[in-house]
């Protein structure tokens, strides 16, 4: 049976309504500015916090605002129009009042105090407000009222408040006592990975997540499965910013891999976040972030969406919506096109669970892989299965500390089957690395690798360098004897003052082991290149890395003559092969502007075999077959461009 997400056309304009909206809100004119932006998807506030529609429930407050049209008419406008809603709820909080006839429902610090921001009071997942009365909102919502999907804001064990402030894990009466009957233990007073009970409060928290989930699906499934569920049916993240936070200039593209998958079975819903932070929710970022997400969105995830305070009609900061509008426009006119697009990548990053909002071993080699022009794709490491490594040839493991055994075996199946393995860091439990990590030393100053006679072949890019940098963490390795290891440490030596900066010594540690498994190999890489290379950026780093992907490893170079500035992805459907180029060379430090145009492009995409190209934007393009190959050029890349080859 299909549904109504599965294969639409993902236009998303989310509309955080504040409670004075409902008070003079159109239907009509909502649903008609809607249309005419280009949307077929609306995310709107229904529940939770603030019930925008007359609630029988005394567990939530009815907002007193309703005074435009109602939300029942919204709904039914926007289906006039073909445009299909999604209810926003919020049990993250509740009201004061609600909380002080239930103040067993709150979330608890570790001195038992609350959080009440703004008359909010923070509540737990563990809590019978989030446990059964959220579910009885649902019914209620859902039941009155004719939406097409569920989105739940802010789920999950919350710590920080919108302000920053940490107030630590949640100790009420219900999360100390099921914690104890689980484990004998108390909560800890911090998030603390080097806790030794803190990886079990962390199992603790993600089953008690789990569980609510499977509650909330069975309760929406009860009512209608044409419903869709966030984190089930669609993927919603969001590309944002925050004051002091700094830019990470592929988060869209990141964020829409990850959730679309290869196979782009679910719509990937990555809103590109209007506002510069929480405290600057009426004001945009710069037009050129903005559209340089949306057309991420567009490259990765063939799905294009928008997140701002208030609706169209009387968001008064229009940055966003001009910036955005031409990624809504090339999508509606190209639906087809984007219809039914999977994936050619043939490499595949995988992504590991992380406890803090960062991944900077990850987001390296995201830039490594980008800037290198290597279309890839991201798989988060629970998602990852022997059918979905059937497509790839090259499989990127970024300081993936833990492996089930399962997980282990399935990537040393890989290698045996001709797929090479490449892992970096804290890498346990892999056959095919043909390394044994034994320790760790941190705190490094001054600690490089050097190339030797031997290494330089194959390494082209890193000869002219000679040292590579390593950043200050080594993990220690037992290699086995069928590795064989390239470049040679240079131990810690002096930097200061300039006369005692040398080192006559080398010792026989590596900078990594390729050992051949089966038909494949794995490529071990003992220290954490990709966080370096994110935290510095410098093309020590980067070359060194390209010497792995291209010598090492094998891969194709697409595009050698391309500036690093600009995204390739590759993307297919039966027929057809389509080029996405997005153009980031705007960005610049912790800013972003419009992109510089480049001229001249061309691209080898080796084992295609093109009769015709067109590009969609305005560039004019063509292709000429040399043997197994297409060569593929272009005269000008602007912001974005796609390219259909017909083959």
């Amino acid at each position: 049976m299909s549904h109504w997400w599965q294969g639409y056309p993902w236009r998303m304009v989310q509309t955080n309504l504040r409670e004075i909206d409902m008070a003079d809100i159109d239907a009509e004119t909502y649903a008609q500015q809607l249309a005419d932006f280009g949307a077929t998807v609306v995310t709107l506030n229904a529940g939770g916090i603030i019930a925008s529609y007359p609630t029988r429930l005394d567990c939530q407050t009815q907002s007193p605002y309703l005074t435009g049209s109602s939300l029942r008419q919204i709904i039914d406008a926007c289906h006039a129009r073909g445009i299909r809603v999604i209810a926003r709820m919020d049990f993250s909080k509740l009201r004061l009042p609600v909380y002080e006839k239930h103040p067993d429902w709150a979330y608890r610090d570790k001195d038992g105090q609350i959080v009440n921001y703004n008359g909010n009071v923070q509540t737990c997942p563990n809590g019978a407000y989030q446990k059964e009365k959220a579910l009885e909102i649902l019914r209620e919502v859902l039941t009155t009222h004719p939406f097409d999907g569920v989105f739940c804001n802010m789920a999950g064990f919350l710590v920080v408040d919108y302000s920053g402030v940490y107030h630590g894990p949640c100790h009420c009466e219900n999360c100390r006592r099921l914690f104890r009957e689980q484990y004998g233990l108390e909560i800890p007073e911090r998030d603390d990975p080097k806790n030794p009970d803190y990886k079990k409060y962390a199992a603790f928290k993600s089953a008690c997540m789990k569980a609510q989930k499977q509650h909330l699906v069975e309760t929406v499934r009860a009512v209608s499965p044409e419903i869709a569920i966030n984190g089930v049916d669609y993927i919603r993240t969001e590309s944002g910013a925050e004051i002091n936070v700094p830019l990470w200039p592929y988060s869209a593209s990141s964020n829409a891999r990850q959730s679309a998958g290869p196979l782009r079975r679910r719509p990937a819903d990555n809103a590109s976040v209007d506002f510069m932070g929480f405290r600057y929710r009426e004001s945009s970022v710069s037009a050129s972030l903005l559209a340089l997400r949306q057309w991420q969105n567009l490259a990765n995830a063939g799905s294009v969406s928008l997140y701002i305070m208030g609706h169209l009609g009387n968001h008064k900061d229009q940055t966003a919506l001009a910036a955005s509008r031409p990624a809504f426009a090339f999508h509606q006119a190209h639906e087809a096109l984007f219809a039914g697009l999977q994936s050619a990548a043939r490499v595949l990053l995988v992504r590991r669970p992380v406890m803090a909002r960062t991944d900077p071993e990850g987001y390296g080699w995201v830039r490594v892989l980008t800037e290198s022009h290597v279309p890839f794709d991201e798989v988060k490491l629970p998602e990852l299965t022997p059918e979905l490594l059937t497509r790839y040839g090259t499989v990127l493991l970024p300081d993936v500390k833990q492996l089930a055994s399962a997980q282990a075996a399935m990537l040393d199946g890989f290698a045996q089957n001709g797929g090479t393995v490449v892992a970096t860091g804290a890498a346990r439990g892999l056959a095919c690395l043909g390394a044994e990590v034994t320790g760790c030393e941190t705190g490094l100053m001054s600690t490089v690798f050097a190339l030797t006679p031997e290494d330089e072949a194959a390494f082209p890019r890193s000869r002219a360098a000679h040292f590579i940098v390593p950043g200050d963490t080594l993990y220690t390795v037992r290699w086995s004897a069928a590795a064989k290891t390239c470049l040679r440490l240079v131990p810690e030596h002096p930097f200061g003052p300039p006369e005692l900066c040398y080192c006559t010594e080398t010792d026989d540690t590596p900078a990594l082991g390729v050992t051949p498994y089966g038909q494949g190999r794995g490529v071990y890489i003992p220290w954490l290149a990709g966080s370096f290379y994110y935290r510095e950026g410098f093309d020590n780093t980067l070359h060194f890395l390209q010497d792995v992907l291209f010598a090492l490893c094998e891969l194709p170079q697409l595009a050698p003559g391309l500036t690093p500035m600009v995204e390739l992805t590759l993307c297919q459907k039966p027929g057809q092969l389509v080029v996405q180029f997005v153009n980031g060379s705007g960005v610049w430090g912790n800013s972003c502007f419009a992109p510089l145009p480049v001229q001249n492009i061309t691209l080898r995409l080796p084992g295609v075999r093109a009769a015709k190209a067109a590009a969609l934007r305005g560039g004019q393009t063509a292709c000429r077959i040399t043997g197994n190959n297409t060569i593929l050029t272009l005269n000008v890349l602007n912001e974005y461009e796609a390219i259909v080859l017909e083959k």
